[in-house]
């Protein structure tokens, strides 16, 4: 898991202007905003006192095993570059129509 949250941190640096949430969302938003041109990908957040993050991925149908084992280490690592330590995965595709994250 570790190499999988160092790739999350390598990726967040690559797209970061300023820490925290709002940071965190602009990173988020340009990062998918750039993978929606190679994958089905639909994202949208929401921030207040946490960002809240839902997507429609199609990395499940693929390479379920990404999303039971290194998604989650992903963001975590993502989240950590934007001085954000905490990240829960609230919802999870195919078991729901999205995969919904909260970040605070």
């Amino acid at each position: 898991m570790v190499v999988v949250e160092k790739a999350g941190e390598f990726l967040g640096r690559l797209v970061k202007m300023k820490d925290g949430l709002e940071g965190l969302q602009y990173g988020f938003q340009k990062f998918f905003g750039e993978a929606k041109d190679y994958v089905d990908f639909k994202f949208s957040s929401e921030l207040g006192d946490k960002l809240v993050t839902a997507s429609r991925c199609p990395i499940h149908r693929y390479m379920p095993i990404w999303c039971e084992k290194y998604c989650l280490p992903f963001a975590k690592g993502f989240a950590r570059v934007y001085g954000v330590e905490n990240v829960k995965r609230v919802e999870r595709q195919p078991e729901s129509d999205r995969c919904l994250f909260e970040f605070w």
